[in-house]
């Protein structure tokens, strides 16, 4: 486990660190410059070409040292500078780049002619404003060559916290980002152009300094929080799950969701579900008991109390329609003892009945940007342009643990924020959502935590990396397009 790091925070970290153990900067940044040399060999032939846009700043000195290092590799080593105005460790690698034999060029289409590359080192962490003038011109020429391209640290235009774009971005093959992944490389518009995010160490200590940033998960960490099976366990070791889900037309999002709990390791799962639903839901979810729901209200009510009242977990919403007849309903999982994950249809009601807010801090919720637009009563756009902010407004208006589904993954308890560094676009498809709300359910008690409300988000974290590496894992064998909900049931798997 380690944290995303803001921009700020990293600037005082590596002072800090400095300034305690007497390192140069300089040599902090000959190490970011080897990483970035691992990075254009990994998407290189000896001898390439390879172009280095390089800014003013301390990441344009990470290009003009990555450059020199090319060039001593033998590469040939092609500099277009913002502005050769430049001081400090910038200056001094400058200098070195020209020792080293690299070329200086003029702006203009003819310096990508022959490159097979294109290292992007003009702003890194520190740009607050929008790209104008020259350094614009540069990025639209170097898009518009079409080359590949590896970003410093995070690709220039993208706003080191939020993720935002501030002008023309490249879209890159890989990141080479320094001793801690940055927020904005997972937020906002980040991940559209991060490609491949790779943490390169710089001499500072992995864990060195206090970091508020996300939390983030590694497949390593999946191990120490879902230790594998004792020889004598047995299925009530791993809870009873209660799914109150699916309604005429939507019995698949039913399934989807029980299906993705019996995999994920749920002990005992059961389906809430009409009558009408029962005979589909027994033949698509065998592993799983249906409970019916009375036609009578009263009955009705009865049986759900009950079923709640056995239950270790539950989860509300998928496919479950938003007849106003569920009310009295919903108001029964917001009084249950055990935790409630509430999804699609049930966060629908739940945004046209703000009353029933907020929820027990021991629940959570799932929405997508449109379900949590509705229930903040803002566009989609807020959403998905600031999901941090998002993510914060939600936890406040609903009370309740909060995981908001996107590229990648926001999750809070209101206390701690974490993110899912891994995104898989194969999972944009219908069912996906009922998916990781089952695993999340089979999840919710088995982590390994000191206090509940963390462990809650560890389930959270586990949930959102587990559904990812399933998809990527059939992704891998299919493509993204053709990768099917079922598909990624079956390549659920709790460790790496």
């Amino acid at each position: 486990m380690l944290n995303c790091i803001f921009p700020q925070e990293m600037k005082s970290l590596e002072a800090g660190y400095m300034e305690e153990t007497h390192i140069p900067s300089a040599l902090l940044m000959e190490h970011a410059a080897q990483g970035v040399l691992k990075a254009i060999c990994r998407h290189t032939v000896p001898g390439d070409e390879v172009v280095f846009l390089c800014g003013p700043g301390a990441n344009g000195g990470d290009g003009y040292a990555s450059a020199r290092l090319w060039a001593q590799c033998g590469g040939k080593s092609i500099i277009l500078e913002v502005t050769s105005n430049v001081s400090g460790d910038a200056l001094l690698n400058r200098s070195l780049a020209l020792d080293a034999g690299c070329m200086f060029s003029d702006i203009s289409p003819l310096a990508f002619s022959h490159a097979s590359l294109i290292v992007d080192a003009m702003f890194g962490t520190g740009l607050s404003r929008e790209i104008d003038g020259v350094p614009r011109e540069l990025l639209l020429m170097a898009r518009e060559s079409s080359l590949p391209c590896i970003a410093v640290d995070i690709p220039s235009g993208l706003h080191g916290d939020s993720g935002k774009c501030l002008g023309p971005v490249l879209h890159c093959v890989e990141t080479v980002t320094f001793h801690r992944p940055k927020t904005g490389l997972y937020l906002s518009d980040g991940p559209e152009y991060t490609g491949t995010v790779t943490v390169h160490p710089i001499l500072i200590p992995r864990h060195y300094g206090t970091v508020s940033g996300l939390s983030c998960m590694e497949s390593e960490d999946l191990s120490a929080f879902l230790p594998g099976r004792s020889p004598t366990a047995h299925k009530g070791i791993f809870g009873r799950t209660l799914i109150f889900a699916g309604s005429e037309g939507m019995a698949g999002a039913a399934a989807m969701c029980a299906s993705a709990a019996v995999r994920a390791g749920s002990g005992l799962t059961t389906l809430l579900c009409p009558s009408s639903l029962l005979p589909i839901l027994q033949v698509l979810v065998p592993a799983a008991t249906c409970i019916v729901l009375p036609e009578d209200e009263a009955d009705r009510l009865h049986t759900v109390s009950n079923a709640l009242a056995h239950a270790d977990r539950a989860v509300i919403g998928c496919g479950l329609s938003q007849n106003e007849k569920l009310l009295p309903l919903l108001k029964l999982f917001r009084d249950a003892a055990c935790p409630v994950i509430w999804d699609a249809d049930a966060l629908n009601i739940l945004s046209l009945h703000p009353e029933l807010l907020p929820l027990p801090a021991k629940d959570i919720v799932t929405p997508h940007p449109g379900e949590a637009a509705r229930l903040l009563h803002c566009s989609i756009g807020e959403i998905t342009s600031d999901p941090l902010t998002a993510l914060r407004e939600l936890h406040k208006k609903a009370g309740a643990h909060v995981l908001l589904k996107g590229a990648c993954t926001l999750m809070t308890n209101g206390r701690e924020e974490a993110v899912n560094t891994l995104f898989c676009p194969a999972l944009a498809k219908g069912g996906s959502g009922d998916i990781l709300s089952g695993i999340l359910a089979a999840l919710i008690g088995r982590v390994q935590s000191d206090s509940p409300d963390l462990s809650t988000l560890r389930a959270m974290q586990c949930a959102a990396m587990i559904h990812t590496l399933a998809g990527r894992r059939v992704a891998q064998v299919c493509g993204d397009d053709c990768v099917t909900p079922q598909a990624v049931i079956d390549a659920i798997r709790l460790r790496p």
